[in-house]
């Protein structure tokens, strides 16, 4: 059994456990219910951590993992508001300064 994450931010671990076990990797999640032992319990025995049970798996683990953990790749070019004219970055569907929806969107 390796440990291929810790992290005390809620969610990510699920997600994570999610992404493996949907890989085939099982998974085996520790110190759950200490998280929430803190302050008595020290934060580095406390924080959840998800290990994988097959050694063999390790690489392709470690693969998701760094897939999970890679910033998402936005796709197109920055767009202008046709209402308020300020530049929005394209993974928005509507002004973040007017809130107009971008052109083309509908609600």
């Amino acid at each position: 059994m390796k440990k291929i994450f810790s992290s005390p931010i809620v969610g990510e671990i699920p997600r994570l456990r999610q992404m493996l076990e949907g890989a085939g990797i099982a998974c085996i999640l520790r110190n759950e219910i200490s998280a929430g032992l803190s302050p008595d319990v020290p934060m580095s025995e406390g924080t959840p951590e998800l290990w994988i049970q097959d050694d063999d798996r390790l690489a392709e683990a470690l693969r998701i993992k760094a897939d999970f953990q890679s910033p998402a790749k936005v796709i197109g070019k920055a767009w202008q508001c046709l209402k308020c004219g300020e530049m929005c970055e394209p993974q928005f569907t509507s002004c973040w300064k007017c809130g107009a929806l971008r052109a083309g969107q509908t609600q």
